[in-house]
């Protein structure tokens, strides 16, 4: 069912994106670009040049190219090219790109920028936007290509009204994106202070920054923080992925429990993970730029790999703990090295990965929240399960002697602050040796289970009744006098000797000696319980089979002159 459960996410998310992408399709471009760019300078002397070579339907950076031309060709939808409406050239992924639009009718230089917030846009950031008017639709739109990285800038152009449609589209994904990595970010915090899992705030920092990551590329930086330099965007962009990386990493270290499980493996984690959070500290301050990081995405990616193998072995094994992350963790490292292998080969991330990428990331964080969750969970419930073991008796099943200290005190300091009665039973099973020796142990310890299922159906829920030691029991009565004590003691008594006739079939006929005392002014524990068991031994010294009432001339305890 949970399998189920996970593949049918999986699906919705692929459906979705495969969605955008369909609805994303526009009317075709088509982008060339000038053979001898760099010796061009003037835009007139661009617009009449000749020596225009294909280039498919993106820009991309070339030492031997400045200009650009963008021709819209939409074939496809004819009726839409003859209506009086504008059309809109857009430009996806070019981040920190510095450009120069110039288009009909008039030619005159517009800088593109997509952090630079006096740079006007047609709806969000997400894309670089030049508007043509409905009747230039013809007329070829040209970009100086000042400044840029080495991965292709996707081209498309649509109609103005569809321009904004498919831009509210991928607003609204990417708010839904972001509401849920700070919804999860909140749970997560609630859980860190609540369970004490002080590693889901390391889980914390790598959502929030892939949750700042997509707040950059997507160009919301602009709106959320005009102050910001936009120089700096792609590089802080770039520094906080990778901390968030390496606090991810941090935090699988803890929840897979690499430390325990693979001793020799987790010391070169450890050294990996120092290594990594040692140059992202100097790649601000020391000119080492160019070469620190691709050694610290490749320390990262090692990690990942590393990280990946874990997670299998467990599964294999059967943790399902293990089986959680890899859903999760696997899907985002998965999404992650395919966008990775785009970026590395210069080939530009297809459209549907701009959907993919952030919804896993989200659905992953999700996955390991819940992970987490269930571990911690579990991991509390076997302390109460050890902590309830080392308070209660294994073969009764009862409180033993140190949960019995422990409610017996609390049980007098309620009643004195009420000033209520409490009364203290200590009841003895008469002839157990006997029992032992003729019938053997099996039959004796039948007899204390027989024993406590008789105490624990004569008590109320106020009182308390534990194993004291061997075949002796105690009982705190709360709000019990002399003659409620005297009556509920005379009831168990009677039930002992009635029900404990017979036991798993064989007749042994138990009874038991009851001591029975109530709290006086100034007694503690140790006074209270004292005379408990001296008025038990008289029972006993009695004829057994009797219950006794401590008396204070007999049964108080004398202080000692000192």
């Amino acid at each position: 069912m949970r399998w189920s459960v996970a593949v049918a996410l999986l699906v919705m998310l692929l459906t979705v994106t495969l969605c955008a992408e369909a609805r994303a399709a526009a009317p075709s471009v088509h982008v060339s670009v000038l053979s001898d760019g760099p010796g061009v300078v003037d835009i007139d002397a661009v617009r009449g040049a000749r020596g225009w070579i294909d280039a498919g339907d993106a820009l991309r950076w070339r030492d031997d190219a400045r200009w650009w031309r963008i021709d819209i060709t939409p074939e496809a939808d004819p009726a839409r090219a003859t209506a009086a409406e504008d059309w809109i050239v857009s430009i996806r992924e070019a981040y920190d790109a510095q450009l120069v639009a110039y288009a009909p009718p008039d030619y005159r230089p517009r800088p593109l920028a997509t952090f630079d917030p006096s740079v006007s846009q047609i709806g969000s950031r997400h894309r670089l936007t030049i508007t043509v008017p409905a009747d230039a639709w013809q007329a070829p739109v040209f970009i100086e290509l000042i400044e840029a990285r080495r991965q292709p800038m996707g081209v498309a152009a649509q109609p103005l009204s569809t321009y904004l449609a498919d831009d509210y589209g991928r607003v609204r994904f990417s708010s839904a994106v972001l509401s849920a990595q700070l919804l999860l970010v909140t749970v997560a915090t609630i859980f860190a202070f609540a369970l004490r899992r002080w590693m889901l705030l390391l889980f914390c920092v790598w959502v929030l920054s892939t949750a700042a990551y997509l707040v950059v590329m997507r160009g919301e930086l602009v709106a959320l923080a005009p102050w910001f330099p936009p120089e700096h965007a792609m590089r802080v962009a770039g520094l906080g992925i990778s901390l968030g990386l390496l606090s991810a990493y941090a935090f699988l270290y803890v929840l897979l429990q690499v430390s325990r499980r693979f001793p020799r493996i987790a010391r070169v984690y450890r050294i990996i993970l120092l290594s990594c959070a040692a140059l992202m500290v100097v790649i601000p301050f020391v000119p080492i730029t160019s070469v620190a990081p691709p050694f610290v995405n490749l320390l990262l990616l090692a990690l990942g790999l590393t990280t990946l193998a874990i997670g299998l072995l467990r599964a294999v094994a059967g943790d399902r703990e293990a089986l959680y992350f890899l859903i999760g963790w696997g899907l985002v490292s998965v999404v992650a090295m395919m966008r990775a292998a785009y970026f590395m080969r210069h080939a530009g991330t297809p459209e549907w990965l701009e959907y993919l990428h952030p919804a896993t990331d989200a659905f992953g964080a999700l996955i390991l929240v819940l992970a987490t969750a269930r571990a911690a969970r579990y991991a509390e419930r076997e302390m109460v399960s050890a902590r309830q073991s080392a308070m209660t008796d294994p073969l009764t099943g009862l409180p033993n002697r140190a949960q019995l200290d422990l409610g017996v005190a609390q049980l007098m300091d309620a009643a004195a602050a009420r000033e209520d009665a409490l009364a203290v039973l200590f009841v003895d099973l008469d002839h157990f040796k006997q029992v032992n020796d003729r019938f053997g142990h099996d039959v004796g310890d039948a007899c204390l289970q027989a024993m406590s299922g008789i105490l624990r159906r004569h008590v109320r829920t106020t009182d308390l009744v534990a194993r004291y030691g061997g075949e002796e029991f105690v009982l705190v009565l709360d709000g019990a006098d002399d003659v409620s004590a005297l009556r509920a003691a005379e009831t168990l008594r009677a039930a002992v000797e009635a029900d404990g006739r017979h036991v798993d079939g064989t007749l042994v006929g138990l009874t038991v000696s009851i001591g029975v005392a109530t709290l006086e002014t100034g007694d503690d524990v140790t006074r209270l319980f004292k005379r408990a068991d001296a008025a038990l031994y008289r029972a006993k010294h009695a004829g057994r089979n009797c219950v006794i009432v401590a008396r204070p001339d007999i049964d108080h305890p004398r202080l000692e002159p000192v």
